[in-house]
Parts: structure tokens; C-alpha cells; sequence
């Protein structure tokens, strides 16, 4: 695609002035920043937002990876009582010009560590620690069940909780046909066990086939599980439009056996286009972006955040909501230029994917970088229990530009702790990820919190 003009340094500066001089009460506090070492910085293979998890907090340990050049991978663990920091250097051979082939963690209830990598519809390529709560030992590289792993994209690991056991979430295929498939982890055998059934599954849809790209997934209080999710079809025109379509939904109370509408109606595995619930309509060639974020409120109500185009055709973002009755939809953005989604692989846009958490306040902070804040991480309040959004309501995270880094939270740590923890490094992103530049840069931890009084 081509890259979309900046906004003009008026509107821009206009804007910055908001950022550094409101009054209102909402304020980021900045609590640490502790620098790792400089790192791969080419692309965004180390900041891509669907890194689940990019970062995460088990116990008394934070721990992160990232890929430092193409033969090694970092992976860091910060004791949160002694701020003491460790480092273990994986060797192998990474593919780092696909920033597809990003580092996924997961921690099952022994304290194991498990690290997913180099993923884009390749073989499956998994590790875990040696010993718990220990990143210094490191088996070789080993299948899971066997099954269905010759295709693998996008791992993201499902924290145990409620009882539950650690679940690795996939993709297996390909972007405009692929199925969402599970494998739950058995701390007792030390071996994982396939669902039988897709989540989600375009893959055999006729006459054209599609896949489905989910969100972050949330967990509730209550120990369910959410999903919401787009559908990509094929591009469209000669223009070679990515299209994604609708914003789906589906929960689960038992971990991912079975799911359920927003309404409480069962659904039959897989879930299809066909019978998926559009929880919001987004007709083909809206610039409906895939794989953003989203949490649950104090009611395990999910907030979901995302970009499409406004009725204009300008790319803004969204927030979505369900308030116990029906589903609510707001622009919280008011960019002005236009960009096309447009061809393959990672593509180079003047804006990142946007997070999203919610504190115990149920108030929603929106986490995003790009044009709007000249390449600065920003956050956005949402106040509840209107959640109206107000340009006025956003702040730096940091005064820094990142280039096209997207956020990478601690989501765990936001959840027991209020602090959000953030793994910040500029980035290049070549468009499609061609040509990539051979470019190093610092990664940092950054530790945060809110004040909304």
C-alpha cells in the first residue's frame, strides 16, 4: 500500500498542545523505565500488537523475549520485589524480515515457561523451560500433538485461570482460508492435547473460502472466555484491498469447549461467517483493520477497540461495547487523512492497532501511536459509565517517537496490579516487509499508571 501523508503540522501541533497542556485530571505517571539492550529494529517482529503474550507477569516474575539479531532470541525476567533483572540468550536461526514471526509467551500452572516463534503459516516452533519460574534452561524445539502444526500463525497462549489449564489458541492455514484451532495443555504428562473441533474456521466455505483474525482474548472474573473477531476474505478489486468484514463475538465457560452469543445462544463448532453473531456490521472495503484488542469491564462486559473507515472514508478509531442489553459503537478518533489497506504481508500505515484496559473503576484507556501524536505512544480515557470521548482526554505515554511500533502490555500485571507495564523500541516497517533496514534500537520496560481523579 501506499503510505498515507501525516497531518499537517497545524492540526498536528494543535493536537500536541492538547496532549502536554490539558487541565483536566486524567494523568499519566510515569513509575520506571528500565532499558534492556538494543535489539533488531528493521521492522516491527518485537512490537506487532497480536503478541500474546509480548510480555507477562507470573507470580513474583515479569518476563518478555525479543529477537536481538537473526540468531538470537532474548528472553528477560524482572523479579517485580527486587527489581533484579535476568537475561538468557536462545541461539538459532529467526527469520526477522517478516514481522509475522513475532515471540509469543505463556506460563502453565507449574511455572513453566512456553515460547512460541517464527510463525507465518510455517511448522510449528515451540520451546519451554527446563525448570519453573527459570529462564536459564531451555528444551529443543518440540511438537505439540503433531496434529494440525505444519501451518501454524499467530500463537497466542491463554493464561490457566480458574482452574483451567494453560490453551494455546492458532491459526492454522492461511489468511483468506484458514481455521482457529486450540490445544490445551496437561502439566501432569507434560504434553498437549488437540480440541477436536475448530473455534472459527473459513476454510471450507464455498464457493470462496475465508479466515477468521481475532482480537486479544479477555478473561472474565467469572472464568470465561471471549472472543471477537473479523473475517478476511479475498482482496478486492485491482486495487488488491485487504477485506475484512463484520466484528463477530463468542464466549465460552468451559475454556473453549463450547461458545455462546453475546444473547446466551449455543453455538455449533466451528464457527462459520454463516452463523458467527455480528455484534457490528462492516461492509467490504472499509479499511476494517484485524487483530486489535479488548477488555471486560467490572461486569465482564467486553470493550472492543479498532480502525475502519468513518462515513467519510477516513480510517478512525472505534470503540464497541455490549452494556448488558446491546451493543454500543462510538468514534473516538478525528484523523483526517485517508490511507488504503492495501496488498500483502505487514503492511506500512500511518497508524498502530490500538489496545485497550479498563480499571477497576471500569473507566477504558485506549493505547495508541501514529500520526495523530507525531509517533508518540498516547492513552486515551474513556470515563465511565458514559464512556464520551473527548480529544482533551489524551495523554503521552511518552514523549518519545517510535516510528510504527505498536503497544505491547502486561496485561496480567494491569489486572492485579493497576500498573501497566509496556515494551516500548522504535521500529521501522518497510511496506509488505520488503527491503527491510539492518537497524538496532533500544528496548525498554516502561512502568505506568493512571490517575483519572
Amino acid at each position: 500500500m501506499t503510505s498515507a501523508h501525516l497531518e499537517s503540522d497545524a492540526s498536528a501541533a494543535l493536537l500536541m498542545r492538547g496532549l502536554t497542556h490539558s487541565s483536566s485530571a486524567f494523568e499519566v505517571v510515569t513509575l520506571s523505565r528500565r532499558h534492556l539492550g538494543d535489539a533488531w529494529a528493521g521492522n516491527t517482529i518485537n512490537t506487532v500488537i497480536f503478541r500474546h503474550h509480548g510480555i507477562l507477569t507470573h507470580l513474583d516474575w515479569q518476563i518478555t523475549a525479543f529477537y536481538v539479531d537473526s540468531r538470537t532470541m532474548r528472553i528477560v525476567q524482572r523479579n517485580l520485589k527486587t527489581e533484579v533483572l535476568e537475561s538468557h540468550d536462545v541461539e538459532g536461526v529467526y527469520d526477522l524480515n517478516d514481522a509475522h514471526n513475532s515471540i509469543s509467551l505463556g506460563v502453565d500452572r507449574n511455572g513453566h515457561i512456553h515460547l512460541c516463534y517464527g510463525h507465518h503459516a510455517t511448522r510449528l516452533r515451540y520451546r519451554r523451560s527446563v525448570r519453573a519460574n527459570d529462564i536459564g534452561g531451555w528444551t529443543d524445539e518440540l511438537p505439540m500433538t503433531g496434529t494440525s502444526e505444519e501451518r501454524v500463525t499467530y500463537p497466542t497462549f491463554v493464561q490457566p485461570h480458574h482452574g483451567f489449564p494453560l490453551v494455546l489458541l492458532y491459526r492454522d492455514g492461511v489468511h483468506d482460508s484458514g481455521n482457529a484451532r486450540l490445544k490445551v495443555y496437561d502439566e501432569e504428562t507434560e504434553s498437549w492435547v488437540d480440541r477436536p473441533l475448530p473455534i472459527l474456521s473459513g476454510s471450507q466455505s464455498k464457493p470462496w473460502t475465508s479466515n477468521a483474525y481475532w482480537n486479544h482474548p479477555a478473561i472474565g472474573s467469572d472464568g470465561s472466555l471471549h472472543l471477537s473477531f473479523v473475517w478476511r476474505t479475498h482482496t478486492l478489486g485491482d486495487e488488491d484491498l485487504i477485506n475484512n468484514v463484520n466484528i463477530g463475538y463468542a464466549c465460552s465457560f468451559d475454556n473453549g469447549v463450547s461458545w455462546r452469543t453475546s444473547r446466551g445462544h449455543s453455538y455449533k463448532l466451528p464457527i462459520t461467517q454463516v452463523n458467527a453473531e455480528v455484534i457490528f456490521p462492516n461492509s467490504p472495503g472499509s479499511n476494517l483493520i484485524n487483530q486489535c484488542s479488548m477488555a471486560l469491564d467490572s461486569r465482564n462486559h467486553p470493550h472492543i477497540v479498532f480502525y475502519a473507515d468513518d462515513s467519510g472514508g477516513i480510517p478512525q478509531y472505534q470503540h464497541l461495547y455490549f452494556d448488558g442489553t446491546q451493543w454500543r459503537h462510538q468514534i473516538i478518533s478525528s484523523r483526517t487523512q485517508p490511507f488504503a489497506l492495501r496488498g500483502k504481508g505487514t503492511l506500512q500505515v500511518p497508524i498502530s492497532r490500538p489496545e485497550v484496559v479498563i480499571d477497576r473503576f471500569d473507566n477504558v484507556y485506549v493505547i495508541t501511536r501514529g500520526d495523530h501524536s507525531r509517533g508518540r505512544m498516547t492513552a486515551t480515557l474513556l470515563a465511565a459509565p458514559d464512556y464520551l470521548w473527548s480529544e482533551k482526554n489524551t495523554r503521552f505515554i511518552l514523549d518519545e517517537d517510535l516510528g510504527f511500533a505498536e503497544p505491547i502490555i502486561d496485561r496480567t500485571r494491569w489486572e492485579n496490579e493497576s500498573v501497566l507495564s509496556l515494551l516500548l523500541q522504535r521500529n521501522e516497517q518497510p511496506a509488505h516487509d520488503l527491503d527491510c533496514l539492518v537497524v538496532n534500537s533500544a528496548v525498554t520496560l516502561l512502568d505506568i499508571k493512571f490517575t483519572n481523579n
